[in-house]
């Protein structure tokens, strides 16, 4: 099993038993270091959940109704999943 099976794997049991964000949160936490308890943990987590949240609320918002996607939905899902991908790269090459 490579890594990226083991990490589906691992959140598809793990949210099962508690919530999402907060189990992304803290491999987000542990993957940059972030030292557990005190300021930086907080103000990180609060911004960790910010973003979730308004990415969440910003996708509810541009979705066009109905119950099947359009092709102006899977538009927008794929434009942000480019521009999350550029981040991440940027963030493993420490240029965010």
């Amino acid at each position: 099993m490579n890594i990226s099976d083991a990490l589906d794997k691992y959140l598809r049991e793990k949210t099962a038993l508690t919530n999402l964000i907060e189990t992304l949160w803290l491999l987000f936490a542990a993957g940059v270091k972030i030292p557990p308890g005190g300021v930086q943990w907080v103000e990180s987590r609060r911004c960790f959940f910010a973003g979730a949240l308004t990415m969440f609320e910003a996708t509810l918002r541009i979705l066009e109704p109905g119950t099947e996607p359009t092709d102006a939905d899977l538009a927008r899902m794929s434009a942000i999943a480019n521009e999350l991908e550029r981040f991440g790269k940027d963030l493993a090459a420490r240029l965010a």
